[in-house]
């Protein structure tokens, strides 16, 4: 698997939220847990074509 890297900037209200919720995550582990589930809700997902406005 190949790795691709990716920087994050978040403001200090939701770092502050991130760090709140770690529990026994590192920060790597939370964010990469909240990317996958959002992946895994893609097909949840409604798109709308509005290319014609």
């Amino acid at each position: 698997m190949r790795h691709a890297h990716i920087v994050l900037t978040v403001d200090e209200e939701t770092r502050d939220r991130i760090e709140a919720d770690l529990a026994d995550e590192t920060v790597d582990e939370w964010l990469l847990d909240a990317i996958e589930r959002k992946l895994d809700r893609y097909d949840e997902y409604e798109f709308v074509d509005d290319c014609a406005i």
